[in-house]
């Protein structure tokens, strides 16, 4: 299954391109205050597998991220998916649910019956009919109740959970950023300023997000107009602000506070924008502290419809 032939394939594809590094499903780059280098993060049935291959420790990007991607084989390759989910039921648990009326064309006359559905030991599905003609109408409908009750198979069914990682997916990111966010080394804290309305664009909103620019460093830069509008509009039709995925509201947790929190995440991460991308409004979404660390750990395209999907289903 993860055979070297796999691993060679990984390796190839991840440096075959002189612009991008093709970065393999579970490694995540990760550039914070002193530390550089590539985050291994696999989940193995229910276990996390986390290691850290810094550029210093192994001589340079390229060198870590080879051994990054060897670790990840090294895990995928010596922990195989074993767990199983319960599948769907296409039947439903109650037998009165299991019964049908069916009038079909017979030799001599219409061919009245009930028929009951029930699952095997195995979970296949069984039909009986039971003819209205000669056990009459109650006693048929009875008698097919009765069987879909007594023979149905109640215990769950369990399939083989998929993995993940058997097919190989990659995301470029760009070398030249890499090495870039690979210099910086800051312990600037982030801060959560206050927005000035008087300095927020109204019409059409969006702005360019991405440009290099040089201040004490290398950064990413992010436009602060286009953030402050965003709480902006969804104050004006919301009225208070809460976290678009779990709806938490500080202010209504925690009184002390004199005014409310929010975070704003973007929804296609800003270490793939390209330089002059354009941002409008609804490229961002409005997140607690909780749900913005949990949907940038790993993926965050990724992780963030899984989080909606979970929350819509929960709601």
């Amino acid at each position: 299954m993860y055979d070297d032939e796999f691993l060679q394939e990984t390796l190839r594809h991840a440096f075959e391109n002189d612009e991008y590094y093709n970065v393999p499903k579970g490694i995540i780059r990760f550039d914070y205050g002193n530390d550089h280098g590539w985050w291994v993060r696999v989940s193995r049935d229910r276990a996390m597998f986390r290691d850290l291959f810094s550029d210093g420790k192994h001589g340079s990007i390229q060198e870590a991220l080879r051994q990054a991607i060897l670790r990840r084989h090294e895990i995928l390759s010596n922990f195989p998916v074993t767990i199983k989910k319960i599948s769907n039921r296409g039947l439903p648990l109650e037998p009165e649910k299991r019964i049908n009326r069916y009038v079909e064309k017979g030799k001599l006359r219409p061919y009245e019956h009930w028929r009951a559905r029930w699952y095997d030991k195995d979970h296949k599905v069984v039909m009986k009919n039971f003819p209205v003609y000669t056990l009459g109408e109650e006693e048929a409908k009875a008698m097919a109740i009765e069987a879909a009750r007594v023979n149905h198979n109640k215990k769950p069914k369990l399939s083989k959970v998929a993995d993940p990682y058997l097919k190989q997916q990659f995301k470029p990111i760009l070398r030249a950023d890499v090495e870039i966010l690979a210099t910086i080394n800051s312990t600037t804290k982030r801060t959560s300023p206050e927005g000035d309305k008087s300095d927020i664009i109204q019409n059409d909103p969006f702005a360019f997000e991405g440009d290099r620019k040089l201040e004490l460093h290398k950064s990413i830069e992010r436009d602060r107009k286009l953030r402050n509008l965003k709480v902006s509009v969804f104050l004006e039709e919301n009225e208070t602000l809460f976290c678009e995925l779990c709806h938490f509201n500080f202010l209504k947790t925690y009184p002390f506070l004199s005014t409310d929190i929010i975070e704003v995440h973007h929804i296609v991460p800003l270490s793939s924008l390209s330089k002059g991308t354009k941002i409008k409004l609804e490229d961002l979404m409005l997140l607690c502290s909780n749900c913005h660390f949990a949907v940038h750990q790993g993926d965050a395209e990724e992780n963030l419809l899984i989080a909606m999907d979970h929350f819509e289903n929960e709601n």
